[in-house]
């Protein structure tokens, strides 16, 4: 079902890759598997993720409603005023990895788009542009909304062995007034490049790399629909 864009230059992504550690690969899968998985995201049982200070948090999208809408305003009230200062995040996400290891992915795409990126075509390929060794790569689908956002940080985590960092853009229209970009910062916290999530692009930057993801705009007329992760080894 999913194959890599045969207009993919080897030569010429890890020429670009190795002058600042990030690339933005375009046409990554063939068209008709980017078409595929753009659908069946669309679909999906979202959940809200947030941090609360360090704490992780996630809330089935549908159960939104029964907490009464003070107490939803309460939590977007929170989740800004942490955000001016420090690390805060707010977006959807579906965890495939997860779901996956635990014997519960039902998606057949998702599925598939998941052990492809584990193959040892993509890894191999990937090694060649990044000039990383990964031995496998985990998976979240990302819907970001009006108002969504991810505060700056590098994606250093001990012992989780990121080698690099990967989104691969799904929302067939974006434009780059709708915010939602995926920034990278210099030492002093200042923006140096900036990726627009375009169709069926695969993002990749090695870790550590400051970045953060703008905030999509409240007139953005569309979600910003991903799957993202990290290439990482065992050990």
């Amino acid at each position: 079902m999913f194959s890599l864009s045969d207009t993919l230059d080897t030569a010429a992504l890890t020429e670009q890759y190795a002058v600042s550690k990030r690339l933005q690969i375009h046409n990554f899968l063939s068209k008709d598997g980017a078409d595929l998985l753009a659908e069946r995201l669309e679909g999906l049982p979202w959940r809200l993720a947030l941090n609360s200070g360090p704490r992780h948090v996630d809330l089935p999208v549908d159960s939104l409603p029964s907490l009464g809408d003070a107490r939803v305003t309460a939590i977007r009230a929170e989740v800004r005023k942490a955000a001016a200062n420090g690390f805060q995040y707010l977006y959807e996400t579906f965890p495939i990895a997860d779901l996956k290891e635990a014997g519960e992915l039902k998606e057949a795409a998702l599925l598939e788009i998941f052990e492809f990126m584990n193959s040892s075509r993509v890894l191999t390929r990937l090694a060649e542009i990044t000039g990383l060794q990964a031995d496998f790569c985990d998976m979240q689908a990302t819907r970001y909304r009006a108002g969504h956002f991810l505060t700056t940080h590098s994606d250093e985590a001990p012992g989780k062995n990121r080698r690099f960092a990967y989104v691969l853009s799904l929302s067939p229209i974006w434009r780059p007034t709708w915010g939602g970009q995926l920034q990278f910062l210099d030492e002093e916290g200042r923006v140096i490049e900036t990726f627009v999530p375009t169709y069926n692009a695969l993002s990749v930057f090695t870790v550590p790399s400051p970045h953060h993801v703008s905030q999509v705009a409240d007139f953005a007329p569309v979600d910003r629909l991903s799957l993202t992760g990290w290439f990482r080894t065992r050990s």
